[in-house]
């Protein structure tokens, strides 16, 4: 059995946010870290925590084929993201609109294929971020109104969700041992950049603080540390190792989603 020491673990979308967090959170149970950040600027606090790091844009096919062909890492996880235009959808330009398919779905595909072409080893696990917004149209207490905002958004982390669908299967046909999963975050945090920024646009359309946003509508708040935390712990449990969908609260913990699929599938 291998341990979280055993394991090289790729992070695009590291420089900030939840994919800084997921970074420091592994580095601090022991396996090497490459990151991959968009600017310099974002490299010093990486490696200060003891990161290898990478500049470059996730969302280039090229770099992904090199970078994970070269270091062939044994976690490949997929963050890179973009920011929501926090508009309704009469007031957004179509670039607006389409941010997150341009630069979170974009960015899933390349490391997707670069992880199925290269190929990465056989045992090799694949996360890619998704979002609790994916579920807006199949669980009935997520009101669509209430994501009116978000443009693109919930259709691209839905995409990503079944992408790594997409890839299983060709991992299955082809034989290379590749499992893919994502990560759904089951609520707004807003300790990241962009969770402030979403709270704080509905919180304002509520008359309410961010945080009180957050508490009313989800009842907890998810801090990033511990959603880095929550990542460590699923991709050291080997209970957590056969699912695709996987749900991460701050009042819940981890939890399966679509188990059903996941054990048809396999």
């Amino acid at each position: 059995m291998t341990t979280l020491n055993d394991l090289h673990v790729l992070v695009t979308g590291a420089g900030q946010g939840l994919g800084f967090a997921m970074a420091k959170a592994l580095l601090a149970r022991g396996p090497r870290v490459t990151a991959i950040v968009r600017t310099a600027d974002r490299l010093a606090p990486l490696r200060q925590l003891g990161a290898d790091a990478v500049v470059g844009d996730a969302a280039d096919a090229a770099l992904m084929n090199r970078v994970v062909g070269d270091l062939q890492p044994d976690v490949l996880i997929l963050n890179a993201g973009a920011r929501l235009p926090m508009k309704p959808i009469d007031a957004q330009t179509w670039d607006e609109f389409s941010a997150t398919w341009n630069t979170d779905v974009k960015a899933g595909l390349a490391g997707i294929q670069a992880a199925l072409n290269t190929p990465l080893k056989p045992g090799a696990r694949v996360l890619a971020m998704s979002s609790g917004a994916a579920m807006v149209m199949s669980v009935p207490f997520i009101d669509p109104a209430g994501l009116r905002l978000s443009g693109g958004y919930v259709g691209a982390k839905r995409m990503l969700w079944f992408m790594a669908h997409q890839a299983n299967a060709v991992s299955r046909e082809r034989g290379l041992g590749l499992h893919f999963q994502v990560l759904v975050p089951g609520q707004v945090i807003p300790g990241t950049a962009l969770g402030r920024e979403v709270a704080s646009a509905y919180a304002g359309l509520e008359g309410v603080s961010a945080e009180q946003h957050v508490l009313d509508r989800y009842g907890s708040i998810l801090q990033p540390y511990r959603f880095g935390d929550m990542v460590a712990d699923l991709i050291d449990d080997p209970r957590h190792a056969g699912g695709v969908a996987y749900g991460l609260r701050a009042d819940a913990g981890i939890f399966p989603l679509d188990v059903a699929l996941a054990r048809k599938e396999n």
